[in-house]
């Protein structure tokens, strides 16, 4: 999700890229139910509907907000992995969704079908709240920069971005997704779900140290915007 300010020439609509992802976004999105319930043994599961909406309405407002203003966007997000993707990312990518998943899996397992730990209900709407801002910073992050890329990689013409978000901290998409992802078993109540969701959380870091990295090497200013903003995901710390 490398910052930048330059725009790219907006497309009149949605090409096959753009029309790829959504389907493919939307298949895991309606994948998770199956994932949630099967996993609980019941359908009768209000935290797991509760999660399920939340990242259906996520994926809604994102298409909405990007088809407003930069539906070019969507046709890149839609390629996923690009040639000049960098090698550690595409590790990430192949990681990623399994252990997404797995959240599902022991969340649904400890939370309903075994038991196996009980979390209070004040917690679960910890993570309501915390998922709630995390939707709201990645938006935020989404608006100012027009090449919010889902891989990592250095395209042609980009330029820095210094506004929004990207003023308080250099990698605001992976402060939102780590909230995000911590978040989840904290809305399905479920302590055991913390553990991949932590790895998930931890391999976020990772990259964000190899994508500050790749940048202060190859993106020009970024050296100099890292001067001036000079925490990568939490101010006065990292």
């Amino acid at each position: 999700m490398p910052p930048s300010t330059t725009k790219r020439i907006k497309s009149p609509g949605l090409n096959q890229y753009g029309k790829r992802g959504l389907v493919v976004n939307f298949f895991f999105i309606i994948l998770s139910l199956p994932v949630l319930f099967v996993s609980a043994g019941t359908i009768f599961w209000i935290n797991g509907w509760v999660y399920f909406g939340f990242i259906l309405a996520y994926e809604i407002i994102y298409i909405l907000i990007l088809m407003r203003i930069n539906p070019g966007l969507l046709n890149e997000r839609g390629k996923f992995v690009k040639e000049d993707t960098k090698p550690f990312d595409k590790v990430y990518v192949v990681l990623y969704l399994p252990l997404s998943y797995l959240i599902l899996i022991i969340s649904g397992l400890d939370a309903v079908r075994y038991l196996w730990s009980t979390m209070p209900l004040w917690i679960s709407l910890l993570g309501v709240v915390l998922i709630v801002l995390s939707f709201y910073l990645s938006f935020w992050a989404i608006s100012v920069n027009s090449y919010f890329e889902c891989t990592v990689r250095i395209q042609k013409g980009q330029k820095v971005c210094k506004s929004g978000p990207y003023q308080l901290v250099r990698h605001p998409g992976y402060v939102a997704g780590i909230v995000s992802v911590l978040a989840a078993p904290l809305i399905l109540g479920s302590w055991w779900g913390l553990v991949p969701s932590t790895i998930i959380a931890i391999m976020f870091i990772i990259r964000t140290a190899l994508e500050d990295k790749t940048l202060q090497k190859e993106l020009s200013g970024y050296r100099e915007y890292a001067q001036t903003t000079r925490y990568r995901l939490i101010p006065l710390i990292w």
